[in-house]
């Protein structure tokens, strides 16, 4: 069996993948541009904040599901034992809801950006349970994701085109989060209704205890996800906190916008190399993957630090250009968390060392958040600074996983561990 042939499902999820990453940031880049001018810095460092702020949410609520929620589908051998795997997993994000928003609130309540705009936050929050509850790993599990395409490529269509209506100064800032409440009701109802149009699939009530093991099973992969919101969303958190100006802030976030777009193009391989590696074990192929990839992710680096002022330009407009700079800073990201993802679950995940994947998780995430809090304290308020730290974080994540996967790469090791 030819080389193409053998990693032929790579190939073709790699290819699913990367057309619902590209509906998937269609819609912001065609908002964004927008949402800045009309907004201005002021209201845009608000609507940036949150989105930051609301990373967190996100992920807890998420908890991995999306990951072992997929396997789970996947090994499952009647409709009956999916629905319960539908039950359980949905009972146990509405239970991460429930925790989740009242953390929200109470951190919200002290937070400078935040404090004053509460009602603003909650519906942000509901936005994010609606999104939270749709059960993208079932289509994930059948390896079907032509109904998630379809379903966000309506879904956003409504609040894009709302957003350019309904939105046109700093006073309409409250749509945003009612029109991503609307769409993802729309997302949840499509959804299900696929699921049952599809795979004949339901929701079924299941006993709490369910729940609480879908949540244990997951909460490894939980601790992974977690790594990019702690890296991104924590620093803008804190940015919040310790720099005044909140033009600084917009510019951080709009860099962080930009830096997110781009690795949104690494997730499709990552996402696909995962099951792949899992099934066939072939870890020369993650070996010549990574190497063919080396000089493509260099380039790209280079040409983002050189297009710096053109990105900025494009995204904000030109009161936002005098912070290009934060863009060509924090560019090694580019480098590190393509690598760092690569090596993290579909290398390392996969054969085996799930405790060296959390370990490398962790101890990235206790760095970045001691070191931004020991410069903080001392009064350094810099935002060069913090883009350092937010690459040298990046590039401790990157290092421990190459670190434990290059035996692993290099055959030294069983890759069915």
């Amino acid at each position: 069996m030819s080389s193409v042939k053998s990693h032929k499902s790579f190939y073709k999820n790699t290819v699913w993948q990367y057309g619902l990453q590209i509906v998937k940031y269609l819609f912001p880049l065609i908002t964004l541009p927008y949402l800045t001018r009309v907004l201005e810095p002021e209201g845009y460092a608000l609507y940036a904040y949150v989105v930051s702020f609301m990373s967190f949410a996100q992920v807890f609520v998420d908890f991995g599901f999306n990951l072992s929620g997929t396997k789970r589908i996947a090994k499952a051998c009647s409709v009956g034992e999916e629905n319960r795997v539908i039950g359980a997993v949905t009972e146990a994000r509405l239970l991460l809801c429930v925790i989740a928003g009242v953390a929200v609130m109470i951190v919200a309540s002290f937070l400078p950006l935040t404090q004053s705009n509460l009602p603003y936050v909650f519906l942000a929050f509901i936005a994010v349970c609606g999104k939270g509850l749709v059960p993208d790993f079932l289509f994930q599990g059948h390896e079907r994701m032509g109904p998630i395409t379809t379903r966000f490529l309506v879904s956003k269509s409504i609040s894009t085109i709302s957003t350019f209506v309904l939105v046109h100064s700093m006073t309409d800032i409250m749509w945003v989060p009612v029109l991503d409440i609307i769409s993802n009701g729309v997302a949840l109802a499509w959804s299900f209704a696929s699921a049952k149009r599809c795979f004949g699939t339901t929701i079924e009530c299941v006993e709490l205890r369910e729940a609480l093991l879908e949540l244990k099973t997951s909460g490894l992969y939980c601790f992974s996800n977690m790594a990019a919101s702690v890296f991104s969303g924590f620093t803008t958190l804190l940015i919040g906190v310790v720099v005044t100006d909140a033009a600084q802030v917009a510019y951080w976030s709009l860099s962080m916008t930009a830096v997110s777009a781009v690795q949104s193009l690494y997730s499709p391989i990552v996402n696909s190399l995962y099951p792949h590696m899992v099934n066939s074990g072939d870890y020369r192929f993650a070996k010549k993957l990574s190497l063919l990839a080396l000089p493509v992710v260099l380039v790209g680096t280079v040409a983002f630090c050189l297009l710096s002022n053109f990105i900025m330009l494009v995204l904000g407009g030109e009161q936002y250009l005098v912070g290009s700079w934060v863009l060509v800073w924090v560019s090694p990201l580019l480098f590190f968390s393509f690598f760092g993802m690569l090596f993290g679950w579909p290398v390392l995940g996969a054969v085996g060392k799930v405790a060296e994947v959390t370990k490398s998780t962790v101890v990235s995430a206790l760095f970045c958040i001691a070191v931004l809090l020991f410069v903080s304290l001392v009064g350094i308020t810099d935002l060069h600074a913090i883009c350092l730290i937010r690459c040298l974080t990046e590039a401790l994540l990157f290092g421990i996983r190459f670190y434990y996967a290059l035996p692993v790469l290099l055959g030294k090791e069983d890759g069915h561990a």
